[in-house]
């Protein structure tokens, strides 16, 4: 068995658990009733992990990857207007005030 990732708390860890279970790979939670020994256990040691057979090592990883998905939802847009480009975070241009379209 070979760790594959460190939830933050027991809904995190299975979470991933099951998207990997759904993808036809059987994995393990442990650690799960250590929570309660934060203080008297390394913070890292505390948190649950999920586990795969070593031969899925890799599979387990990718699976991950996708599920975790890209880190940026909302890419920059250019703006209809006058052509700026504006940050995810914007609903309407911040040199010209045109709104943000959709598609």
């Amino acid at each position: 068995m070979i760790c594959v990732y460190q939830g933050i708390g027991l809904t995190d860890a299975y979470l991933v658990r099951d998207w990997l279970e759904r993808n036809e790979i059987r994995a393990w939670v442990r650690g799960e009733n250590l929570l309660g020994a934060l203080g008297q256990v390394p913070i890292r040691d505390a948190y649950p992990s999920v586990y795969v057979a070593k031969a899925d090592e890799d599979r387990a990883t990718e699976a991950i990857r996708v599920y975790q998905g890209p880190t940026l939802v909302h890419p920059e847009w250019k703006c209809p207007g006058c052509g700026e480009q504006n940050g995810p975070a914007f609903g309407s241009c911040w040199m010209c005030g045109a709104d943000r379209t959709v598609g």
